[in-house]
């Protein structure tokens, strides 16, 4: 089966096609594109869509890498179409070939299941082959240089290019002249049944406009409205979601007013790392212990009274203790020791028992803020005592020195800094948003709590 290949339902398909055969109408000799085409349920669309709205069948070419596939959809009777396999992110392919329509489900392969060939291939081919891209990137990349003048593209693909990093080539080249981005659908979570991928159909117009080009946006709730998309590459998600911000820019950012915002740490072994507080053994030297606290102890958080600890051996600079230096707890460590040395950076070059990642304890060990990796309802938290270590599912910031930390925190659980999460987080599922170091740091701040940047400017 092709990487990242997930069917489409037919009648997802069926919508697809309707809605842009309803605004751009084929002609006989128009030509229709069905790229990472599976078993044809676009091709099957067309030809029931063209039936029912008594529209003429355009002339269609399916391409797909799995062979499989191909033979099964060439056993369908679509007979406007003729099914090759072949890799349309192959340059080469159809290079002589421009299409009226391109239509499709691209498969979504995040850049871990790409080889480290297929990588330089794609960067070297890809402007939108950037940082960590997915496959589906580049097939709205292909797609707008098979499309004639005038033509129209619609593909069904996760909501998240409008808003992560790896995708701000793409939203740029979407933006340019010579392309219209028409419409932007956000269709119900469950659109590929148990698969949550918040799917968006986006379609769009190979078209220059003398005039600013808008595009139509349908979200989940039912509610439309119109907007001019940035053309910089910065995140479409407050401009799709239609978040009203206003006043909220001050240039300075909730980065300019903390020293660092970061995940919790990662021990890859919190089965053994990890202990109830009364529970921790006797073995283990209070030098060696230090509060932590999870997501899902938060909302009781107290810093003098996490219900858990860290068996951290680590000093306060970071540094590994030795094995000397840290006695029975070694001993003690030494009881897990063959599913420590199993873990993956184990096997990298760390020591047996060393954590996943080394701890900044120099910023970990300070005041500082706690929230949530993924949250329904975001809410920050004071951790004042800069003793506990956060598990990796906690976020923590940093206040830069001559920031305050309660007016800070005022600030992050108002209602202005919920609506600018809400319009700018990743989706998670069931209404959960993630709340990532790179979105938080782009948080607009008051400049009355930028006391050290303001004396900087």
């Amino acid at each position: 089966m092709t990487k990242g290949h997930v069917p489409t339902p037919p009648k997802l398909a069926e919508r697809v096609v309707a809605a842009v055969f309803d605004q751009h109408p084929p002609r006989a000799d128009d030509r229709v594109l069905y790229p990472g085409c599976g078993t044809g349920p676009f091709a099957a669309a067309v030809e029931r869509v063209c039936d029912e709205m008594g529209l003429p069948l355009p002339e269609g070419v399916g391409v797909d890498t799995d062979p499989e596939l191909i033979d099964e959809v060439k056993q369908r009777d679509l007979a406007h179409t003729e099914f090759h396999q072949r890799d349309v992110l192959d340059c080469g392919t159809l290079s002589d070939q421009s299409f009226d329509y391109i239509l499709g489900n691209p498969p979504y392969v995040p850049i871990e299941r790409l080889s480290s060939e297929e990588k330089d291939r794609y960067r070297s081919q890809f402007q939108t082959a950037t940082g960590r891209f997915d496959l589906y990137l580049l097939f709205f990349e292909r797609a707008v240089q098979l499309l004639s003048d005038g033509g129209v593209l619609s593909f069904v693909t996760p909501e998240k290019f409008e808003y992560v990093g790896a995708a701000e080539a793409l939203r740029q080249l979407l933006t340019t002249e010579g392309q219209t981005v028409e419409t932007i659908r956000h269709i119900e979570q469950d659109a590929f049944g148990e698969l949550i991928t918040f799917p968006a159909v986006t379609t769009v117009r190979r078209a220059s406009s003398e005039s600013e080009p808008e595009t139509r946006i349908e979200l989940r709730d039912g509610t439309t409205h119109s907007v001019v998309l940035p053309d910089n590459g910065e995140s479409w998600a407050s401009t799709v979601r239609g978040a009203n911000l206003e006043g909220m820019e001050t240039g300075v950012t909730l980065s300019d007013v903390t020293e660092r915002i970061s995940p919790g740490l990662a021990t890859g072994a919190d089965s053994v790392y990890v202990l109830q507080r009364e529970e921790v053994p006797e073995q283990v030297d209070e030098q060696w212990r230090r509060p932590t606290v999870g997501g899902s102890q938060l909302p009781a958080f107290r810093p003098t009274e996490t219900e858990k600890l860290f068996v951290c051996p680590y000093d306060s600079s970071g540094n590994l203790a030795t094995e000397s230096e840290l006695g029975t707890t070694a001993t003690w460590l030494s009881e897990y020791s063959a599913s420590l040395e199993s873990r993956s950076c184990v096997e990298k070059g760390k020591r047996w028992y060393a954590w996943h990642e080394t701890p900044p304890m120099d910023d970990v060990l300070q005041p500082k803020i706690l929230f949530r990796d993924i949250a329904k309802e975001p809410v920050f938290y004071s951790e004042p005592t800069g003793e506990v270590v956060p598990k990796h599912s906690v976020y923590y910031a940093v206040p830069e020195q001559n920031v305050s930390m309660a007016d800070l925190l005022d600030y992050l659980n108002s209602p202005q800094v919920r609506a600018w999460l809400e319009a700018n987080c990743q989706r998670a599922h069931n209404g959960y948003y993630r709340l990532q170091s790179r979105v938080l740091s782009e948080l607009p701040v008051p400049t009355e709590l930028a006391s050290t940047y303001q004396a900087t400017l």
